[in-house]
């Protein structure tokens, strides 16, 4: 978990060392494109690694087309007695090959199938098997399920410690995505204050109608990171508007709609895969929340409530989480509580084998995702 981060699209791995009931070496992989976690184990060690057994999260690599040199060679030139794989890799480059390797070299290798790894590896195999990106879902709410204030008015409802948290998200993230009415309604920057982004942030709108105004705060920040459209069709074919922000810099993809007003959330994810984002943060309205929940196109859920309540009739109420959701963990966030929720049919799925998710934060032995990335 410590290369979060920083080392995608890579997954996030680690491996220790054990020699006679001693760790010998412990490491991970901490930066895309530098060494892998095993060579980096291998380097740390303290003693000859021979002999020794290495765990590892994630199926040693075997091939050659990549950064840097593949860790298999490695493990049996260090002549390591056993391995013990979290997972097996979902790079079909790989994908049992290296397990394959190891054991022709006379390793041990016994491979543990462990669901935290899958977890821990679930944005790597969104990128990987599915060609998209790893998708958060983020949205705050009042005790009695409401979302925004009167007529839909921006209102801050979670508190400091959780608005510190979510910019601390956002700066994990490739890229942050909200809709044309969010963007209207709220004129945000979508940016990560406060904390240095890991990597480059790009703000994306789905913007069916290319309504987005070229005086919002996104496109007068677009010194500050990439702004991105999604369009319908017709209107990249007939709106004038799109001219307008391309020369302001705005990047415009058109892609198919399933509705008058409701882009194709799929086709979208797609194109983003194909950009090389690994990890999406979705700050949605309800109306968008809904569509990607109904869709299916959600990984994981942050769910910030607060203990305030708004009993104007006119507040929107936050959406309705499906029924196959997987309550994750509960972490209070000093009066605010951060529910984590998973999908397992999305990245996820397989991922959830022998696990008990009646425990909630932090007894859960689980390890959710906000144990890691709260602290």
């Amino acid at each position: 978990m410590n290369g979060r981060g920083r080392v995608e699209p890579n997954p996030m791995v680690g491996c220790i060392l054990v020699k006679d009931n001693r760790v010998i070496a412990e490491a991970w992989h901490a930066l895309f494109g530098g060494p892998h976690a095993e060579v980096a184990a291998l380097a740390a060690c303290n003693e000859s690694p021979e002999g020794a057994t290495l765990y590892v999260t994630l199926e040693p690599c075997c091939h050659l087309n990549k950064k840097t040199p593949p860790c298999v060679p490695e493990l049996i030139a260090a002549k390591v007695a056993r391995v013990v794989v979290g997972c097996l890799d979902p790079n079909p480059q790989v994908n049992g090959r290296g397990v394959m390797q190891l054991r022709e070299a006379g390793i041990q290798v016994k491979k543990a199938n462990d669901s935290r790894c899958r977890q821990l590896l679930a944005p790597f195999i969104a990128n990987t098997v599915h060609r998209r990106p790893y998708i958060t879902l983020k949205w705050a709410q009042t005790a009695n399920g409401k979302v925004a204030g009167a007529g839909g008015a921006r209102i801050r409802i979670s508190n400091a410690r959780s608005h510190r948290i979510i910019h601390e998200l956002r700066a994990r993230c490739d890229a942050i995505l909200v809709g044309i009415g969010t963007a209207q309604a709220d004129d945000p920057r979508l940016l990560a204050r406060g904390v240095s982004p890991a990597r480059p942030l790009a703000r994306i709108v789905l913007d069916s109608d290319l309504r987005l105004s070229m005086d919002s705060q996104l496109v007068r920040t677009i010194d500050k990171g990439r702004v991105e459209l999604f369009c319908s069709k017709e209107a990249a074919k007939f709106s004038g508007t799109r001219a307008v922000l391309a020369a302001c810099g705005v990047a415009i993809h058109a892609i198919s709609s399933d509705a008058p007003g409701r882009l194709n959330l799929r086709e979208m994810a797609q194109q983003l895969g194909s950009q090389g984002v690994s990890h999406l943060l979705v700050e949605p309205g309800p109306t968008l929340a809904e569509s990607f929940l109904k869709s299916g196109l959600w990984d994981r859920a942050w769910i910030f409530r607060s203990p305030t309540t708004m009993s104007d009739p006119t507040t929107p109420s936050a959406p309705q989480m499906p029924s196959n959701a997987v309550k994750i963990a509960d972490a209070m966030i000093d009066e605010d509580t951060l529910t984590e929720y998973l999908n397992p049919t999305a990245a996820y799925a397989g991922a959830f084998e022998s696990v008990d998710f009646e425990m909630t934060f932090p007894e859960n032995k689980f390890a959710p995702d906000i144990i890691s990335e709260i602290g």
